[in-house]
């Protein structure tokens, strides 16, 4: 196979890949959270700290992907708002660190 062959297989995998990233979007959001706060507690209204149309979450499939085994936080999809859906122990967390950080990815179809 020559050049010619292989390079139109390579401008299309890089046309994938940049539309792939074009389409990607991040952002970092950061809440305070006592610790041993019950089911249910308010965090924060995610949606609204992200910019999206609250109508759009179920249909746009918005998703935490829970980064242990527990899911700690959780999303009411009808209206944005992010609640403690299991209690969290910091020292079970992070051990004695001075900073305690929950990680938290969350995907959102069709930006």
């Amino acid at each position: 196979s020559s050049h010619s062959d292989t390079c139109p297989k390579w401008r299309l995998i890089t046309f994938v890949i940049w539309t792939c990233l074009w389409e990607f979007i991040s952002g970092q959001i950061r809440y305070s959270i006592p610790e041993e706060l019950k089911h249910g507690a308010f965090v924060g209204n995610i949606a609204d700290d992200l910019g999206l149309d609250v109508r759009q979450l179920s249909a746009r499939r918005f998703r935490i992907v829970p980064a242990a085994n527990t899911q700690y936080l959780e999303v009411n999809l009808e209206n944005g708002i992010l609640f403690v859906n299991e209690k969290m122990d910091r020292e079970l967390l992070c051990d004695l660190t001075s900073s305690c950080f929950l990680h938290l990815e969350i995907v959102v179809e069709n930006p």
